[in-house]
């Protein structure tokens, strides 16, 4: 039977699952499994536990008329009879406890403005969590307040604002560590700082975490790894970073320190490392120098909701670490020995691993998505690539009902030479002989990448009969440290010269596409290229361009990054000395060059690419004659396309597609 063609609702139908944490005994994983619920215009998750032979049930359940309940981050006690998570069921999130073998879910913190991070001490009688601002418990009695508490916010941080967050308070992030039978809190970090990721040494007499404690943090934030001593209660710095770094783990021997990072200051968009520091001497190896690609999933899509952080995992003889890297479009598992050799990839080609665990020198079990599923909990024999087993299959059902297009990777030369990685989507329906309107898509970042996963916009704009190109130019990761720096100094030239000679390339080679039916749209960084076409060439009919820039002065003190983000990005440009650099890399500056009907798409409370950026570039388009639209997003953030309320993605697909549909022959 013909498979239909996948709908925008079909978006609100998909099931994610992430998280995949194996049990102290190595028989079985708990994973994250989160649903949309279109009706409550969100999304709950639950824990499920399966063995490793993929008999599953379900872990946690909570409803609630009034709340999307959110059940995340499983963790094993150290005895494996006890998983641990963080749930908001009773409306701030908490730590609660479930026994593996049944019974009822117990709330474990009490914290009247919720917990964040936390982990298990090897001996399982303590905690280590992190709490924002001073502790409250629910159980303290607060003296009222005759004085009504005032509204105004007063600003006095360089860093006082964040998307998806919003504006910060005075609030600063500490480690605490809890007592598990006392139920008491003690804390270890102080001062005007925030402090994360702690983690307890393997013997649990130390602690390490992350955070800085430099006075000009917020210009330059490079944070440094802290270790305290739980006996002494003493704390010492334990490595000042030159980076970014994240994702501490220790060997299971205690003798090793890993992290994620690099040491390149904060204004660097090259690899991540895994760094690799003695616990004994502090001195610190970069174990991945050598290896051209960066640690992590910078794969993106937008059919994903893995909750899983970034991490490093050690093998039980502390002589090898696991790590997922994003290559090209793929992003597969890795192991480094203490010698800085990589291995080969452990995982298939075409698929990338959003999280993992490892089971033991033969086995992991990934999350590992293709471009025909959004992911499945699987187990992976690490010696041999081919052999994967099925743990979930969540979504075969839609998938069974479904048509989705395979992408079609090509490889091309841009006008200098260098090799750019791409994709098409062939429409639903495709004939030979027959021409296709086409649509050209821009990642954001740029220091992301296209890759393998299910992306359903690009599905969805295939079922309506589009072809869809995707590329990936200088800038984006998967390609190593020259690729994706290349285009720091550089928006708008080779990077555009990259995405126009993937659109000639295109034409040339894949006959089935209308040269007369081109339409362009980006997001984010991509929204910003999608201007800088418009305003270069008329060979597009139509162009989307979603939470943009148009303008990088105003950019500079209107984005939570912008400050730096512009300076760094551009090559030091200086907002005062670099005046005219500035404004000629805007495309406001060329906005009477626009021709092309112009839909803009962005959220109201997006502070990443304000929305003051689509007010200008609407205005000025609508100024001179453009055939121009816009479309606010109450309440959304820069994150609207793939974590957004899902009637608003619904509604954002709807004029989306329907402005191309509008305007195509």
């Amino acid at each position: 039977m013909t498979k239909r063609p996948i709908t925008a609702e079909d978006l609100v139908k998909f099931k994610f699952v992430g998280d995949p944490v194996v049990s102290p005994n190595k028989d079985k994983a708990a994973y994250v499994l989160t649903h949309v619920d279109k009706e409550k215009d969100g999304y709950y998750s639950y824990i499920y536990v399966t063995d490793l032979q993929g008999e599953g049930r379900q872990f946690t359940s909570h409803y609630s008329k009034d709340q999307l309940v959110k059940d995340v981050a499983p963790k094993w006690s150290p005895d494996g009879k006890t998983i641990a998570f963080r749930s908001n069921r009773t409306g701030k999130n908490q730590v609660w406890f479930l026994p593996v073998d049944g019974g009822e879910a117990v709330q474990l913190t009490d914290v009247k403005q919720g917990v964040g991070e936390f982990v298990w001490s090897p001996d399982g009688s303590q905690l280590a969590l992190t709490v924002s601002g001073e502790l409250k418990l629910t159980t303290d009695k607060e003296e009222e307040k005759k004085e009504e508490k005032s509204d105004v916010k007063v600003i006095t941080r360089l860093r006082y604002k964040g998307d998806g967050v919003g504006i910060y308070n005075e609030d600063r992030k500490h480690v605490y560590i809890f007592d598990i039978e006392t139920k008491a809190f003690t804390k270890i970090t102080e001062g005007n700082h925030d402090f994360g990721q702690p983690r307890f040494s393997p013997d649990g007499k130390t602690l390490v975490y992350i955070g800085t404690k430099a006075e000009d943090a917020e210009w330059g934030y490079l944070p440094a790894i802290w270790k305290y001593d739980i006996a002494s209660k003493e704390e010492s710095l334990f490595f000042q970073g030159n980076g970014y770094i994240m994702a501490p783990s220790f060997s299971p021997d205690g003798n090793w320190l890993a992290a994620v990072g690099h040491t390149r200051g904060e204004r660097s968009q090259g690899n991540a490392n895994v760094l690799l520091f003695s616990t004994e001497t502090g001195n610190l190896t970069n174990l991945t120098e050598s290896f051209d690609y960066t640690v992590g999933n910078l794969v993106g899509v937008d059919a994903k909701y893995d909750t899983a952080d970034g991490s490093l995992i050690w093998d039980a003889t502390s002589s090898n670490i696991y790590f997922n890297a994003t290559i090209g479009g793929d992003c597969q598992l890795f192991k480094v020995n203490l010698e800085g050799e990589v291995s080969a990839a452990l995982s298939p080609a075409v698929t990338t691993v959003t999280s993992f665990d490892i089971v033991s020198d033969n086995q992991a079990v990934l999350v590992l998505a293709t471009p025909h599923s959004t992911g499945d909990v699987v187990v992976q024999d690490l010696t041999n690539v081919d052999n994967v087993q099925k743990l979930t299959d969540w979504n075969q059902e839609l998938y069974n009902e479904v048509h989705l297009s395979t992408p079609e990777n090509f490889q091309y030369k841009s006008t200098d030479g260098w090799n750019v990685e791409g994709w098409v989507l062939k429409p639903y329906g495709y004939e030979e002989g027959k021409k296709y309107p086409m649509i050209l898509q821009i990642h954001g970042g740029p220091a992301t990448a296209y890759g393998n996963g299910i992306h359903h916009e690009m599905q969805l704009m295939a079922s309506k009969g589009y072809v869809v190109l995707y590329t990936n130019p200088r800038g984006s990761q998967g390609y190593g440290h020259d690729f994706v720096n290349a285009v720091i100094g550089d928006y708008g030239g080779m990077d555009y010269e990259d995405i126009m000679a993937g659109v000639d390339y295109a034409l040339a080679n894949f006959s089935y596409i209308d040269n007369d039916q081109l339409f362009v749209t980006g997001g984010s960084y991509g929204g910003y290229m999608t201007n800088v076409i418009v305003t270069r060439t008329e060979r597009f009919k139509a162009a989307v361009t979603q939470r943009s820039i148009c303008n990088w002065h105003s950019f500079y003190g209107t984005s939570d990054i912008g400050f730096f983000f512009t300076e760094w990005q551009h090559g030091h440009a200086d907002l005062w000395d670099d005046y005219e650099k500035l404004l000629k890399l805007s495309p406001l500056h060329y906005a009477r060059n626009v021709k092309t009907p112009t839909l803009i798409l962005h959220s109201e409370q997006d502070l990443r690419c304000p929305m003051e950026q689509a007010e200008q570039w609407y205005i000025a388009l609508k100024r001179l004659g453009v055939e121009t639209k816009l479309v606010r997003f109450p309440d959304e953030n820069h994150d609207l396309s793939r974590s957004g309320k899902p009637k608003h993605r619904l509604e954002r697909l709807q004029h989306l597609i329907g402005w191309f549909d509008d305007r195509r022959n």
